[in-house]
C-alpha cells in the first residue's frame, strides 16, 4: 500500500514538473512569434498602403477570389 502511494506522489511531482515545462516552452514560443510579428511600421508621405475591408472579415462574407484589401492609398 505505501509503494502504491509513493508511485502515486512520484506520479503527481512528474506531472508537475511536465506542467511547469509545458509553460515555459509556450511562453518562449511565444516570445519569439510576437518579436517576429510586431515590428513598427513608419509611413512617410505619399508612401502607397493597403486598407484591410473589415466588411468581409468574417467567415463566409466573402468569396474565394474577392479582395481582402482595398486600395493602394
Amino acid at each position: 500500500m505505501q509503494l502504491r502511494q509513493l508511485q502515486i506522489l512520484k506520479l503527481e511531482e512528474e506531472q508537475e514538473k511536465a506542467r511547469t515545462t509545458h509553460a515555459h516552452h509556450q511562453q518562449l514560443v511565444k516570445a519569439s512569434f510576437d518579436s517576429n510579428s510586431v515590428s513598427s511600421k513608419n509611413f512617410q508621405l505619399r508612401d502607397l498602403v493597403l486598407k484591410w475591408d473589415k466588411s468581409h472579415e468574417e467567415k463566409g462574407k466573402n468569396t474565394k477570389f474577392q479582395r481582402m484589401w482595398l486600395g493602394p492609398f
